[in-house]
Protein backbone atom coordinates (compact mmCIF):
# COMPACT_ATOMS: atom_id res chain seq x y z
CA UNK A 1 0.00 0.00 0.00
CA UNK A 2 1.05 3.38 -0.81
CA UNK A 3 1.75 5.50 2.33
CA UNK A 4 0.75 9.33 2.63
CA UNK A 5 1.43 12.43 4.92
CA UNK A 6 -1.64 14.12 6.34
CA UNK A 7 -1.40 17.13 9.03
CA UNK A 8 -3.91 15.17 11.15
CA UNK A 9 -3.46 17.32 14.12
CA UNK A 10 -3.25 20.88 12.52
CA UNK A 11 -3.99 22.84 16.09
CA UNK A 12 -0.77 21.60 17.54
CA UNK A 13 1.23 23.48 14.94
CA UNK A 14 3.73 26.38 16.28
CA UNK A 15 4.60 27.95 12.66
CA UNK A 16 8.12 27.12 13.12
CA UNK A 17 8.31 25.92 9.64
CA UNK A 18 10.77 22.88 10.03
CA UNK A 19 8.60 20.82 8.01
CA UNK A 20 9.24 23.37 4.85
CA UNK A 21 12.96 23.72 5.24
CA UNK A 22 13.13 19.48 5.30
CA UNK A 23 11.21 19.59 2.28
CA UNK A 24 13.40 22.15 0.00
CA UNK A 25 15.97 20.46 1.37
CA UNK A 26 15.23 17.37 0.23
CA UNK A 27 14.63 18.78 -3.23
CA UNK A 28 17.60 21.16 -2.76
CA UNK A 29 16.25 24.54 -3.18
CA UNK A 30 16.80 27.55 -0.88
CA UNK A 31 13.82 29.65 0.49
CA UNK A 32 10.21 29.07 0.78
CA UNK A 33 9.01 29.89 -3.07
CA UNK A 34 7.77 26.56 -4.61
CA UNK A 35 7.18 24.45 -1.38
CA UNK A 36 4.77 21.83 -1.56
CA UNK A 37 3.98 22.74 2.44
CA UNK A 38 2.24 25.82 2.79
CA UNK A 39 2.18 27.11 6.80
CA UNK A 40 -0.91 29.38 6.54
CA UNK A 41 -1.30 32.28 9.40
CA UNK A 42 -4.18 34.02 10.58
CA UNK A 43 -4.70 35.72 13.62
CA UNK A 44 -6.65 34.86 16.43
CA UNK A 45 -8.44 35.94 19.72
CA UNK A 46 -8.02 33.39 22.90
CA UNK A 47 -10.71 33.27 24.70
CA UNK A 48 -8.14 35.14 27.62
CA UNK A 49 -8.29 37.92 25.11
CA UNK A 50 -4.91 38.04 24.35
CA UNK A 51 -4.03 38.13 20.41
CA UNK A 52 -2.14 34.81 18.63
CA UNK A 53 -2.38 32.71 15.69
CA UNK A 54 -3.32 30.20 14.14
CA UNK A 55 -1.99 27.97 11.49
CA UNK A 56 -3.19 25.86 9.00
CA UNK A 57 -0.59 23.23 7.13
CA UNK A 58 -1.04 22.70 3.11
CA UNK A 59 0.13 19.68 1.67
CA UNK A 60 0.37 19.01 -2.21
CA UNK A 61 0.15 15.76 -3.27
CA UNK A 62 3.17 15.21 -4.83
CA UNK A 63 4.95 15.36 -1.19
CA UNK A 64 4.56 11.56 -1.32
CA UNK A 65 6.94 11.70 -3.93
CA UNK A 66 9.93 12.78 -1.23
CA UNK A 67 10.91 10.99 1.96
CA UNK A 68 8.02 11.89 4.03
CA UNK A 69 9.14 9.92 7.23
CA UNK A 70 12.09 12.72 7.69
CA UNK A 71 9.14 15.02 7.49
CA UNK A 72 7.11 14.01 9.65
CA UNK A 73 10.22 13.30 12.42
CA UNK A 74 11.40 17.06 12.05
CA UNK A 75 8.06 18.57 13.45
CA UNK A 76 8.67 19.54 17.21
CA UNK A 77 4.82 18.81 17.89
CA UNK A 78 3.94 15.69 16.33
CA UNK A 79 1.30 17.64 13.57
CA UNK A 80 2.28 14.80 10.89
CA UNK A 81 0.71 11.17 10.73
CA UNK A 82 1.96 8.93 8.47
CA UNK A 83 -1.21 6.83 6.99
CA UNK A 84 -1.96 3.82 3.89
CA UNK A 85 -3.89 5.30 1.50
CA UNK A 86 -6.98 3.03 0.10
CA UNK A 87 -8.41 2.34 -2.90
CA UNK A 88 -6.54 5.13 -4.54
CA UNK A 89 -8.51 7.65 -2.19
CA UNK A 90 -7.07 9.82 0.53
CA UNK A 91 -9.37 8.98 3.27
Amino acid sequence: MTKILKAKFPEKCIGCELCILEMQRQINKIGFEGSVIRVLKKPRMNTDGADGLEYSIVLDPQINKFDIKKIKEICPTQVFTIEDQENGLIG
